[in-house]
């Protein structure tokens, strides 16, 4: 992704490999970061195990890999990098969470582990909202329907879809670039972005 983004006129990225289920692996990753880029002042939590199918058929490994990869990962991850993103003048945190994780949302498609791990990381994101009051860290929570990953080196990436079509990814990075682009005075605490003719809503 890296090359991908240097080849298409984009500035130079760093990638580092982390595992968001493991501590260990999102301390190591945290270390780069810090030492690299000190001056972070966007984090986008979009890191999670998506299954589906009944409980019965979850292993107990796939339950704890989706609620620690979604939950645990994402709170110790932003909790490790609070202190460089609170040294900026102004930050943001914008958590993917999912229109699974809304109480209103019909159960569609995704496993009960995975809707109860993105019902915690809501939960999360609002009393990280309450706990960083004051703070010059905005937080957003972005509550996508069901999307079709496209890759943004492809026409497919910027058609123009009918309405009819289903959501893409690109609809998800263009949410969290209009929340970026808001005045410093404003912030946009929840997003959900769901088709016209909706998949979710009761």
């Amino acid at each position: 992704m890296s090359d991908t983004i240097s080849s298409n006129g984009g500035p130079r990225a760093d990638s580092f490999v982390c595992d968001l289920s493991s501590p260990r692996s999102i301390a190591s990753a945290v270390n780069k970061i810090a030492m690299m880029h000190p001056d972070i002042d966007v984090l986008v939590n979009n890191g999670a195990q998506f299954t589906t199918g009944s409980l019965e058929d979850h292993t107990d490994e796939q339950i704890m890999a989706v609620v620690n990869s979604a939950v645990a990962g994402t709170m110790i991850l932003t909790r490790e990098l609070l202190p460089l993103l609170k040294a900026r003048a102004r930050a943001d945190i914008h958590n993917v969470v999912s229109m699974s994780g809304l109480p209103y949302a019909r159960f569609v498609g995704a496993s009960l582990p995975f809707r109860a791990a993105k019902a915690a990381q809501d939960g999360f994101t609002q009393g990280l909202v309450e706990e960083l009051q004051g703070s010059s860290i905005r937080i957003t929570s972005i509550y996508p329907g069901i999307i079709e990953d496209v890759s943004p080196v492809t026409a497919d990436w910027q058609r123009q879809r009918g309405i009819d079509e289903g959501l893409t990814n690109k609809e998800v990075v263009d949410a969290i670039i209009y929340a970026l682009s808001a005045p410093a005075n404003v912030s946009l605490r929840q997003i959900v972005i769901e088709r016209t003719r909706s998949d979710f809503l009761l």
